[in-house]
């Protein structure tokens, strides 16, 4: 009979086996990408741990190695085994023009957060949400933003020290979460709901469960996935907090839909109205429509609040740049009111968020795509089927070559010229929601992140209250921000990193 300790290890010598083919196997498939990091089995699942705590690092010197051309890194983020990446402007152009049938968004995000487990039968479910994201969402923010400036004032007051003396809130990234939550959510569902403490803390929450969730799944041996991944997903307990606040409304909306036709009088111009709109006859229902909802809260707040952070942080280091962005935030109030136009006006202001996300931006690669076929770019080199290529975005937003001393801060390094025509196509370009081979911060291509006009937008407006009604600095006039901290691709503000307040009294 054989005992436990036998049976454990022969299951981790075939298990070892196992993993020693694959990755021959997958090894070879690739061999003609070079390789930065080690090309033996050992060496190779060791820079695979490498890359959790130096992924940046390792890619920025395999850009630095291969530059306008492809490679690999290993990493125990994809099934393969491998990163595949790309640099220079034709093959993120190759990149951006493949079919999704052959280079597929979609799987490669599937892939990336193990969400066939952590998001079950809605992983592939219709994803009508994107499109809502595209269109009807974005079209109307400028109708709704007294709503969401509203929102910010009072979040602000809230979470935000307002006192005569400088003050730091207890944590700085968590006060900004709360506020992007809020902020978001009053466009999103309205109130009073976006100021339930329990549907927010389901919302700041869950996005964190994912990624962890994520992790923990591609650690897993893939024949225990399905039994781990519902001990790790947090969809279905976080929906059914959600459910209790937005069941009812959805039910009422789809009842006054079928009685009164889609446009009765008093429709809300919201989220779940969108939702609805859009959503295939089987998907008019509450589970669906709320987790739609979900996703799209996934996609809004940790992100547009890491970047929220970033912009704070550099500006309270760097004190010379707020009395200009003062006086322009002013001068386009002045002219528009707090609107969508006011924003769009604020050209300094955004070439200072711009700055920010290229320097500290969330994403060491981008344009990520799993190869659904082979795929052959421009250069000759082919990706096989199942493997994951992207672009080298860090490193090529810190590439000299591209921007002039691109280590330092230069928050006005994308302004235009005052007598330009702000909006000629060299101004748009130069945009922070202006996609480019050169900066990736938000994808290139069909797949760009649908729902950067709103979260820029929402980031200028909350910037935009806090220059004018308080001062900040850092802690002991610091001028440089505590860095960000690098986990696995993803760069995070230091959560350390604390900024000051100090209540401003302005004649508005």
């Amino acid at each position: 009979m054989v005992s436990a300790v036998e049976a454990f290890v022969y299951s981790a010598v075939a298990w070892f086996v196992y993993q020693w083919y694959s990755f021959r196997r997958n090894a070879a498939k690739v061999s003609h990408i070079p390789t930065q990091g080690s090309d033996w089995f050992i060496g190779s699942y060791i820079d695979s741990w490498k890359y959790i705590l130096h992924g940046q690092s390792i890619v920025k010197e395999g850009y630095r190695k291969y530059k306008g051309a492809v490679f690999k890194v290993p990493v125990l983020l994809s099934p393969s085994g491998y990163l595949i990446i790309a640099s220079g402007d034709d093959l993120i152009e190759d990149m951006r023009k493949a079919p999704a049938d052959v280079l597929s968004f979609a799987e490669g995000a599937i892939d990336s957060l193990q969400t066939d487990q952590l998001f079950q039968s809605h992983a592939r479910a219709n994803q009508f949400h994107i499109p809502v994201v595209r269109t009807p969402l974005t079209r109307s923010y400028g109708d709704r933003f007294d709503d969401i400036t509203d929102e910010i004032a009072s979040s602000c007051e809230k979470y935000l020290p307002g006192g005569d003396d400088w003050e730091a809130p207890p944590k700085t990234h968590e006060a900004l979460t709360h506020i992007i939550c809020r902020t978001s959510n009053r466009f999103f569902v309205g109130l009073p709901i976006c100021r339930e403490p329990e549907y927010m803390k389901v919302q700041e929450d869950w996005a964190i469960h994912v990624i962890l969730g994520g992790y923990v799944l591609h650690l897993t041996p893939w024949f225990l996935k399905p039994v781990v991944g519902p001990f790790v997903t947090k969809l279905p307990s976080a929906r059914k907090t959600v459910v209790k606040y937005l069941g009812p409304i959805i039910e009422e909306r789809i009842e006054k839909d079928e009685k009164y036709g889609p446009n009765w009088d008093g429709k809300p111009a919201d989220l779940i109205t969108w939702l609805l709109q859009y959503a295939p006859a089987k998907n008019r229902n509450v589970e669906d429509v709320t987790t739609r909802l979900m996703f799209a809260n996934f996609a809004a707040i940790h992100t547009t609040t890491m970047s929220l952070s970033n912009v704070l942080f550099n500006l309270a280091a760097r004190q010379e740049y707020i009395q200009p962005l003062r006086e322009e935030i002013e001068a386009a109030i002045r002219a528009d009111g707090w609107t969508k136009e006011a924003m769009g006006h604020m050209h300094k202001l955004d070439s200072f968020i711009k700055e920010s996300m290229r320097l500290a931006g969330i994403i060491n690669v981008a344009v990520q795509r799993k190869a659904l076929k082979d795929f052959t770019f421009s250069n000759g080199v082919t990706i096989p089927a199942g493997f994951t290529v992207t672009a080298a975005a860090h490193a090529i937003h810190t590439d000299p070559e591209i921007y002039e001393d691109p280590e330092s801060f230069k928050g006005f390094r994308f302004c235009h010229a005052e007598e330009e025509d702000e909006k000629s196509e060299e101004v748009l370009r130069h945009h922070a929601v202006a996609m480019d081979p050169s900066y990736l911060v938000f994808g290139h291509g069909r797949n760009a992140c649908p729902g950067r006009f709103f979260a820029v937008n929402e980031v200028k407006a909350v910037i935009s209250h806090v220059l004018l009604n308080y001062d900040i600095k850092l802690p002991g006039d610091a001028t440089e921000p505590l860095p960000g901290m690098w986990f696995a691709g993803s760069q995070a503000p230091n959560p350390a990193a604390q900024i000051l307040f100090r209540k401003r009294h302005w004649a508005q």
